[in-house]
């Protein structure tokens, strides 16, 4: 039976455009600040049970590794580390960059992001509906590309959320195969790559527009895909364009580009929900 298995995750991320490296972010803007928001889903696609499967097992010998270096087993993040695994927005570098280096390697996996740029913050309802738009978009997308698969396995990470959300979603993406539908909590590392690509995303366009504000500027601000890419004669990926070395956000990305198969900024979802670009 050919199953192809879809998890799937939400996020925001913050940035100030009037202060690089702003110590507002995090909280409520100063009057000089001048805040954007993206918000963005992020789906990993597994396309066998063999490619999920050996990711899995890889990622468990680079969790046992961190569960048994010396130095860290006091560190604020490790409980819940040791609980509920890997988590983009949370992890250090003691735990992030042990999966980043794993990645390198290559990933069995197929990263789409889809995301929005707003200039207030959203909360409640409209929050929750933007987020279900960019699910839906996404959703439409990896279901017209695998119409020919048995089935599509589709997890979305845990929240606060009713079941009643996800059948929502599924209703409004219209569905074109056979759809197994669950909803799980951190742990899973798979999942975990669902959070993973998309925070290293999100954080990438962010530092971009920290950077650059300039509206002709002929360098793209869009972070690139797998096909978007060069690579230097080792066989390293090189990225060009406003980050360089010294950003974090260049790193963690690096780590995903090789299994990036799409990332499309849909503005016109705020204007469905009364949101502002």
């Amino acid at each position: 039976m050919t199953v192809v298995h879809l998890k799937l995750d939400e996020s925001v991320v913050s940035v100030c455009l009037a202060h690089e490296g702003c110590s507002q972010i995090g909280g409520p803007p100063a009057d000089e600040c001048d805040r954007r928001w993206i918000y963005g889903v992020g789906g990993a696609v597994y396309e066998s049970i063999d490619g999920l499967a050996s990711l899995q097992d890889r990622l468990h010998g680079v969790r046992q590794t961190i569960l048994a270096r010396t130095g860290i087993e006091d560190a604020p993040r490790m409980l819940g580390f040791i609980a509920h695994g890997w988590h983009a927005t949370k992890d250090g570098p003691e735990f992030a960059d042990p999966l980043l280096t794993e990645l390198d390697r290559g990933a069995s996996f197929k990263g789409h992001v889809r995301y929005v740029v707003s200039s207030v913050e959203l909360s409640g309802p409209t929050k929750e509906r933007v987020f279900d738009l960019l699910f839906v978009a996404l959703l439409r997308v990896v279901m017209l590309r695998y119409r020919d698969f048995e089935r599509i396995d589709i997890v979305f990470e845990a929240d606060q959320s009713p079941r009643s959300r996800y059948a929502a979603i599924l209703e409004q993406a219209r569905p074109m195969v056979t759809v197994d539908v669950r909803v799980e909590p951190k742990g899973d590392s798979a999942l975990a790559m669902a959070d993973y690509l998309l925070y290293a995303t999100l954080k990438y366009l962010a530092r971009v527009m920290e950077r650059c504000q300039s509206e002709t500027c002929d360098v793209g601000h869009r972070p690139p895909t797998a096909n978007e890419v060069s690579y230097s004669a080792a066989g390293a990926v090189e990225l060009y364009g406003h980050l360089n070395g010294r950003d974090y956000a260049l790193r963690m990305y690096k780590a995903f580009v090789r299994s990036m198969s799409s990332i499309i900024e849909l503005p016109g979802v705020l204007g469905q929900v009364g949101g502002h670009e």
